[in-house]
């Protein structure tokens, strides 16, 4: 897997020896004039890879350089003619002294080497591209700039701006073409579909998104279609200081009972006591999406409640990546857990949010479908089944806060640079 050094009395008989050995697919990473001829160090691209990958842990960082003192199957000596034949007296080279393993030292620099071109190929040809859209379809180039400073990830704007017309008469067309790919590609769900056909209701998702509020708001709405008698509430949260007592303030303010969970089977049996209930919400304890709790949790439910139907609470306050993060973890627990799945999600904190292109991007690639919006505290008013129409034009219209944080066509060609691999062909 490592790169070879070759020395050879000259250019030629040196790229004779890469092919030999590595193959006509080399890559030569340097070459360089020594004292006894020429050396060249190469490597193959599917080596050239593993290597790359190799070096880099979990969270993107550097792993410390490997024991180099095995000599991998394509380190050993070239076992070719003993001397490589040639008029210059340097030609008394050894050829097993021809291909040597290069030193780990070596390898972090050409891998650190490689890591610049790279970055100034991408700034290169993400300009490239730029310049063309500008050039040849200026409307699709409004549609990205519009895209990326709503938030939206590169692949999903990729898809929707080619999906729009190329020839459209204004800006305004732009953005309403835009908001009819939002449309048309976001899922959501009635809640009254949801509901009517009763059953038990886990509200999951990170902590301070505001599961408990949001429960709060969907049990008074319940309590208004189904009657007290067919609402109960339950709570697994024994962490978060005051979050029993504020559950239970609100099903106090709204007649209806409130149990704490221990386990799955207080779980079972709350269940089995609340059998004549209509509908069970069911608030969960928020913990990081990759702590073991949120994992432990899921099989709390799926044991103590096998037909529960769990519902996803995003703050539209969350970052792309974040909120990326989130909804795998949850999706992955899910599924981990005999085979659940997300029955729909919840946006709260509409209100606070600068931007709700990253909590949309997200719900339309994992194709969630969104159930309600939440914009404010009050209870039960600030909560309304989505609406199409006006999250299309609100995502792609954020906050306005200062021309510090609004992208220029000159900045877009550095922040496409730097998830090129992402972009798909816009033409």
């Amino acid at each position: 897997m490592n790169p070879q050094k070759f020395l050879a009395p000259n250019v030629t008989e040196a790229l004779k020896l890469v092919t030999q050995q590595l193959g006509g697919e080399a890559i030569v990473l340097t070459t360089r004039d020594t004292a006894q001829g020429v050396e060249i160090i190469a490597i193959t691209p599917g080596d050239l890879a593993l290597l790359s990958e190799s070096r880099l842990d979990a969270s993107g960082n550097r792993k410390a350089p490997a024991d180099t003192t095995a000599t991998s199957p394509r380190s050993e000596p070239v076992k070719a003619t003993p001397f490589i034949k040639s008029p210059s007296p340097l030609a008394q080279v050894p050829a097993a002294a021809a291909a040597k393993a290069v030193s780990a030292a070596e390898m972090d620099h050409l891998l650190a080497e490689f890591a610049q071109v790279k970055q100034l190929l991408q700034t290169h040809l993400s300009e490239k591209v730029w310049g063309e859209m500008q050039e040849h379809t200026p409307r699709q180039a409004e549609a990205l700039r519009l895209m990326l400073h709503a938030g939206f990830s590169p692949s999903l704007s990729a898809d929707m701006v080619k999906a729009i017309p190329a020839e459209l008469p204004s800006p305004v067309a732009v953005q309403q073409a835009l908001q009819q790919q939002i449309e048309s590609r976001l899922q959501v769900v009635d809640p009254l579909s949801v509901f009517d056909p009763g059953g038990i209701f886990a509200f999951v998702g990170p902590t301070g998104v505001g599961k408990t509020t949001a429960i709060a708001k969907i049990a008074a709405r319940c309590v208004l279609r189904y009657g007290r008698d067919q609402l109960a509430l339950l709570t697994t949260d024994t962490f978060r200081i005051g979050a029993q007592e504020q559950l239970q303030v609100y099903a106090k303010i709204i007649g209806v009972p409130v149990a704490t969970l221990r386990d799955s089977e207080d779980l079972a049996a709350k269940i089995q006591t609340l059998g004549q209930r209509h509908i069970v919400l069911l608030d969960t304890t928020g913990v990081n999406q990759r702590d073991i709790r949120m994992l432990e949790q899921s099989q709390l439910l799926q044991q103590g409640a096998p037909e529960v139907k769990r519902i996803l609470v995003v703050s539209s306050t969350t970052d792309l990546r974040t909120q990326e993060d989130v909804i795998l973890m949850h999706q992955q627990a899910a599924r981990s857990a005999q085979g659940g799945s997300i029955l729909a999600a919840l946006i709260t904190k509409t209100d606070e949010a600068a931007q709700l292109g990253p909590a949309v991007d997200c719900l339309i690639r994992h194709q969630l479908p969104l159930m309600f919006l939440a914009n404010g505290q009050r209870v039960p008013e600030d909560l309304s089944p989505a609406n199409l129409p006006y999250l299309s034009y609100r995502t792609l219209h954020p906050r306005a806060l200062g021309d510090d944080m609004s992208l220029d066509d000159s900045q877009l060609p550095a922040l496409m640079a730097d998830q090129l691999s992402q972009w798909k062909p816009l033409r």
